[in-house]
Parts: C-alpha cells; sequence; structure tokens
C-alpha cells in the first residue's frame, strides 16, 4: 500500500502541486476577489498541505537510513511546507503570529517555499533521499561442498563462523546491503568500499591476489531492466566465498575435476559467465534479425527504445568481455595467477578462446546495431529535409502575393499608375510559376 502510495506522489505529481499552491498563493495578492473564492483557494492550499504531510510520511517509513532522509535539504523544506502553516493554528501559539501581517509574511513564505519546491520537482533525477540501495529481498546464504549435489541453504552467522575458520566449501552470499559488506568486510581481511565497487554495476572484471584470497570480479549478463548483475569471488585453493548484490544462480556441481575444489568452483562461475554471454549474443542477434526486417521508412514508436536499450547491453557486454579475455590471456600463459592453478592449463586456454570468439561476436554485432541506427537516422533526417524542402516552397510562393498585395494596399480602383487587378493577378501568377518552375528544375518536389 505503501508504495502504491509513493509511486502516485512521486516528484513530478508533487512539483505540480507546489505550482499550483504557488499560483494560488499569489493569486489573491494581486487581483481582488470575492470571499468564496478566496475561501477556496484556502482550502486548495491546506489539501496540498495535506498531501505533502502524506508523502513526506509514506517515503519516511519506505527510506532506508531515516536520519538520512530527514537532513535532505529539500525534505526540509518539505517539512517546512507542512509545519509552517499548522503552527499558527496550535492553541499554544503566540498572538502575533495570527494577527495580519503576520499571517501575510506567512504566506510569502509559503509561497517561496512552494516556489523552491515546484522548480525542484520538475528536475529529472533530482536526489530526495528516498534513494534505495537495498536489495530486493533478504541476504540469502546458500554453501556447497565436495560431496553435495545441490546448494545448501545456511544463514548470514554461520556464514561469518565459515570465514573465520574455512573448511573446502563454495560458500555464496547474495542480496548484500551496505550493512552486511561493511560487517563482513573485516573478516575476509579486505576493505569495505573494495568490496561495494566490486560489486556495483559501474564494476568490471578484473583479478587481484591477496595475502589470504586471490579476488576476481566477473559480471553475469541480465535481462532488459538489469543490463548486469557483478560478482566478487574470493579464490582460495581449497575454498571459495563469492558475493553478489542481487538473487543469480550460480551454484552447482562444477566440473573440472582434476582442479582442486576452490579454484574448481571459481572456474565453473567464470563458464557460467561466458555461457551467460553467449546466450545474451544469441538473444541480441535475434533482436537485430527483427529490427533489421522493418521497413526503414516506417520505424515504429519503440524502434529507437530497442536500439539504445541493445546498444548499452551490448556495450556493456564488449567492455567485460574484452577485459575477461585478456584476463583469462594471462592466467593461460601464466603472466597472471590463480591459487591451484599452473601457468599451462587447458581450460585456462578454452575459457581464454571462448571469451575471445564472444568478444569478437558482441563487437560484430555492436557494429552491426549502429549501421542499422545510422540507416533508420538518415532515412529519418532525409524525410526531414524533403519537409523543409516542400516548406520553402511553400514559403517561397506564398511571399510573392504578400508582397505585391502590401505594395499596392487592398484597393486597386484609384492608384496613380494605370493597372487593372486582373493584369496584377497575371503577373503574380506568372512570378509564382517561374518560382515553381525553378524549385522543379533543381528537383526540390520530386518524390
Amino acid at each position: 500500500m505503501l508504495r502504491v502510495l509513493a509511486r502516485c506522489l512521486n516528484e513530478p505529481v508533487m512539483g505540480f502541486l507546489a505550482l499550483a499552491a504557488l499560483s494560488g498563493g499569489i493569486a489573491p495578492m494581486l487581483f481582488a476577489m470575492p470571499a468564496w473564492l478566496e475561501q477556496s483557494i484556502a482550502l486548495g492550499e491546506w489539501a496540498i498541505i495535506g498531501l505533502f504531510a502524506l508523502e513526506y510520511l509514506v517515503h519516511l517509513a519506505l527510506a532506508d537510513d531515516k536520519g538520512a532522509y530527514m537532513r535532505n535539504p529539500w525534505r526540509i523544506v518539505d517539512a517546512l511546507i507542512v509545519i509552517a502553516p499548522l503552527v499558527s493554528l496550535l492553541p499554544w501559539a503566540p498572538n502575533f503570529l495570527r494577527s495580519s501581517p503576520a499571517l501575510r509574511v506567512l504566506r510569502l513564505a509559503r509561497v517561496l517555499l512552494f516556489g523552491a519546491r515546484a522548480r525542484h520537482g520538475l528536475v529529472a533525477g533530482a536526489d530526495m533521499g528516498i534513494g534505495q540501495k537495498r536489495p530486493a529481498g533478504p541476504v540469502r546464504v546458500a554453501s556447497l561442498s565436495v560431496n553435495d549435489t545441490e546448494p545448501q541453504r545456511a544463514d548470514w552467522r554461520a556464514l561469518l563462523d565459515w570465514v573465520r575458520k574455512p573448511d573446502e566449501r563454495w560458500m555464496h552470499a547474495a542480496n548484500l546491503d551496505e550493512a552486511r559488506i561493511k560487517e563482513i568486510a573485516p573478516d575476509v581481511e579486505l576493505p569495505d568500499v573494495m568490496i561495494d565497487a566490486a560489486l556495483r554495476e559501474s564494476s568490471y572484471p578484473r583479478l587481484e591476489a591477496r595475502a589470504r584470497w586471490c579476488a576476481f570480479a566477473v559480471s553475469l549478463p541480465g535481462g532488459k531492466k538489469m543490463p548486469r548483475t557483478p560478482v566478487l569471488l574470493l579464490v582460495c585453493e581449497r575454498h571459495l566465498l563469492s558475493f553478489s548484490l542481487h538473487d543469480v544462480d550460480i551454484q552447482s556441481r562444477p566440473a573440472y575435476a582434476d582442479v582442486p575444489w576452490g579454484t574448481r568452483c571459481a572456474l565453473h562461475v567464470v563458464r557460467a559467465v561466458l555461457d551467460r554471454n553467449e546466450q545474451h549474443a544469441a538473444e541480441v542477434e535475434r533482436e537485430l534479425r527483427e529490427l533489421e526486417h522493418l521497413d526503414p521508412n516506417h520505424s515504429p514508436e519503440d524502434f529507437f527504445e530497442d536500439v539504445f536499450r541493445l546498444k548499452r547491453q551490448l556495450t556493456l557486454a564488449k567492455g567485460d568481455l574484452w577485459r575477461l579475455k585478456n584476463l583469462l590471456a594471462m592466467l593461460a600463459e601464466g603472466r597472471r595467477e590463480m591459487p591451484g592453478l599452473g601457468g599451462d592449463n587447458a581450460c585456462l586456454k578454452q575459457l581464454s578462446e571462448q571469451a575471445d570468439y564472444l568478444h569478437e561476436t558482441v563487437e560484430k554485432a555492436h557494429e552491426q546495431l549502429l549501421t542499422l541506427l545510422d540507416l533508420h537516422l538518415n532515412i529519418a533526417s532525409y524525410d526531414v529535409n524533403r519537409f523543409m524542402r516542400l516548406l520553402a516552397v511553400v514559403s517561397s510562393l506564398a511571399i510573392i502575393p504578400t508582397i505585391v498585395g502590401g505594395l499596392l494596399g487592398m484597393n486597386v480602383a484609384g492608384n496613380p499608375w494605370p493597372v487593372t487587378l486582373s493584369q496584377i493577378a497575371f503577373g503574380t501568377f506568372i512570378l509564382m510559376l517561374c518560382v515553381l518552375y525553378a524549385f522543379l528544375a533543381k528537383g526540390w518536389l520530386r518524390s
């Protein structure tokens, strides 16, 4: 219920209400109005103040950090919008607040507050202190040992105990929030800012060797709403710890039986990343084929929306695969090390070749998408130019009788020169015909 109200009382709606209240506050200062109209405007202002109070309380209830929410400058403006009018209604309010000059000052202050709020409400992407960084659900912990066929559910406390005394298992924690990251960072001997940066969407594949872990950051391609989900792997030879901000299905029985368990699980995640990228590339190619069959002269309204979405997905995938293939190539050549793997490893070479092939596939799809986009943009530009040519022709033809009529005036009879209306009309028609012939000769009216 609260989330439905929050969607209804969004920033554009509140900005419009503030603009309406601003107009209602200024109008009585400029115009003489009957008493019933002033009373109606006052009731409307109180209704808007009530909606601001409701919106403030709803978003306060949904905010993760309520202190930061209330300290947000624009939320302070919202609070003043609600509290300032109520002060004069309180029974213990001083008498000067109920006097006419004080009420005028109060109305002026309310107008200023509504004006600031209306301006900020119309700014796209305004930070109102209600951004939710928490995951979609509660933290999810699962473990997979050498003898397990499927992941086993665990809790957060069991994960913390395992980190302090790890055994031969793969532990995965999903839906991590900022508090969980800060809690586990000292136990894994990594800065919390490093973990947080590796799990954000802006992260990219990288490999860093630490005293206790080998940190390997990768990204799983997602769908339309979430293009990618970063995953942080803390690899040891006998165990693996993985994190993600969102729930991802990556735990299953790994292959590569000749590799130690921890490294085997890490390679399984890398293989899952490549397989997901391969599926994603196939889906993008299918959508590209559908877009190519569209008539370029009649692009649907959602064409450019689909193209820009695919462009963003392909750009992210191309950057991730480029970095991942370089890391896998360095691991395969022995220039970088992962626990339990030697420099000459067949599985690493296979993964490196697959990443290289996928990068080329995604790069070609990206170029194909840009070519398709250029084709539609060029056709759209040609249509605009053709319309502008037609508009220029019409304007040039219309300006001739306009100039002639302006020079001669409304009446021809009684002028000092011996011309008739039919003669002027004939001359105007000939001039227009000559201009039209010039445009036809230049080819501006050809289809």
